[in-house]
């Protein structure tokens, strides 16, 4: 899988813009120079941090997050992790120990030891893949505090660059004289209809779990799944188009008293709240699916491995080693006295209670009518096969048909023919530094091949115009046939 980031080595003279310091986490950390700079569809971020006035203590560490952000997108970019003298000491220790079991460890992507006797100081840099909502974002850091040593973990953040503008070099010339006799052999492809497939709708909600099973008790907490699950599935149905194809429920208890005991409970619960969610027929015709986990100690253990409790390498071994039914919660309970099981009692089971929930749905077509009434709605939950319909029901060239193509590629960025149809139109325009970002991701589909090619000759390079629209020839494209025509008489 490409990492979505990549770490700087060095910036290039490329136009770079410069944004003033801002105060960060109580005025502690001091940021600074920070940068913006667009280099072959690549945004490079660089900023300079100083933590010379941060009061960490020793057996604390905090979490540092850059966040690009809009009202309708946002974008983590790499974490950095800043430990005191004894926090790093044990996160090594613990980074260490996974490696050795061949575990993944998820770590953060820069670990810096906080030490007072050396500068407290650092130059951040990334790059990440650039994005046209990027243009108009806001720069925040996010300052997350361990839960350590009993405390409960804060979370801060701060505007670092408000609607930062990115530089951009020099868009590519457009060599002259080629345009006019190359524009009209642009293509446009139509997307491949889907086959029909399934979406998801998935989730949580906490759920209180009472060790009463009298039939009024059960009543009240199925009452309140039902209602929960009845909102959901009423949003996905009330969209047009959708059908309702199944629903999965699994509820999660936590480990308190006999395993065997909590075992039976949960199958009664499991069957009394598919019987109750049958009744009133919430998935309808659908087929319905519900599962009860007793004790969910994958969820413990992965919560405890987030806490910086007493005993806690000792608990998680007790976790992996010993089996449930041989008696891993008497040997939790017997652990230093009861201390550590005390508090995965009073702070871990409790988190563990939950109701987890997927909605599987199929989408049939809209036709272009209920198409053009959910844009109208605001909404864009079309599919790209449905915004080109709705694009084809406009002139060529319009402004309305060009709109819907382009919008369609930027809410699908992973989908081929709604890039390519974008990047068409942008061609149309003349603007190549638009239509390279659109199409170079896709510069190997076949689909592509002939734009490619065009937007090569716009750039003035025959030689790599010629060689796509070879490739697009022979995929059997009748624009590229003309192009290649054309190319012979002359550039």
């Amino acid at each position: 899988m490409k990492k979505l980031f990549t770490c700087l080595l060095f910036m290039l003279q490329f136009p770079v813009l410069f944004v003033t310091a801002q105060e960060a986490y109580k005025g502690q950390i001091y940021v600074s120079r920070q940068r913006f700079s667009l280099v072959e569809n690549q945004l490079q971020v660089e900023m300079d941090i100083n933590y010379e006035a941060l009061r960490l203590p020793s057996n604390e560490s905090l979490t540092l997050v850059p966040m690009l952000r809009t009202p309708s997108y946002s974008l983590s970019l790499p974490s950095v992790l800043i430990n005191g003298t004894d926090m790093h000491k044990a996160y090594t220790r613990e980074k260490n120990a996974d490696e050795k079991k061949s575990r993944d460890f998820v770590s953060p992507s820069v670990v810096i030891r906080d030490d007072k006797k050396s500068a407290r100081f650092f130059t951040y840099k990334v790059t990440v893949p650039y994005r046209e909502w990027m243009e108009e974002s806001v720069l925040f850091l996010r300052i997350e505090e361990c839960a350590c040593n009993g405390k409960q973990a804060t979370v801060y953040e701060d505007k670092i660059a408000d609607g930062i503008s990115i530089p951009r070099g020099a868009a590519p010339r457009i060599a002259p004289g080629v345009d006019s006799r190359f524009l009209s052999l642009i293509n446009i492809v139509t997307p491949v209809e889907e086959a029909s497939k399934l979406y998801y709708l998935r989730g949580t909600f906490p759920f209180e779990i009472s060790s009463d099973l009298k039939k009024s008790a059960l009543k009240k907490q199925h009452y309140e799944i039902y209602y929960r699950l009845r909102d959901l599935i009423s949003a996905v149905q009330s969209q047009a188009g959708n059908d309702l194809s199944y629903v999965h429920i699994t509820g999660y208890g936590a480990p308190i008293g006999d395993h065997r005991t909590n075992e039976r409970e949960a199958a009664t619960r499991g069957l009394a709240l598919k019987d109750y969610l049958r009744e009133y027929r919430v998935s309808g015709k659908a087929p319905l699916e519900v599962n009860w986990i007793p004790e969910d100690w994958d969820s413990i253990s992965s919560l405890v491995k987030r806490t910086d409790m007493m005993f806690r390498d000792a608990v998680l071994d007790v976790i992996n080693t010993v089996d449930v039914n041989q008696g891993r919660e008497r040997m939790l309970i017997q652990l230093a006295d009861g201390v550590p099981y005390k508090f995965l009692r009073d702070r871990i089971f409790p988190q563990v209670p939950r109701i987890n929930y997927e909605i599987a749905y199929t989408r049939a077509p809209l036709s272009l009518e209920d198409s053009r009434r959910v844009l109208a709605t605001g909404s864009s939950t079309l599919t790209v096969t449905e915004f080109f319909t709705v694009a084809n029901s406009y002139p060529r060239g319009s402004t309305e048909y060009n709109d819907m193509l382009d919008l369609s590629a930027r809410l699908f960025p992973d989908n081929a023919e709604a890039n390519i149809n974008a990047a068409a139109v942008a061609l149309i325009k003349k603007d190549t530094q638009r239509a390279r970002k659109y199409l170079e991701p896709f510069s190997t589909n076949p689909a592509a091949f002939n734009n490619m090619g065009l937007l090569y000759i716009l750039e003035g390079n025959r030689d790599k115009a010629e060689v796509y629209l070879q490739m697009a020839a022979a995929n059997g494209v009748e624009e590229a046939h003309h192009a290649l025509a054309q190319l012979k008489k002359g550039f």
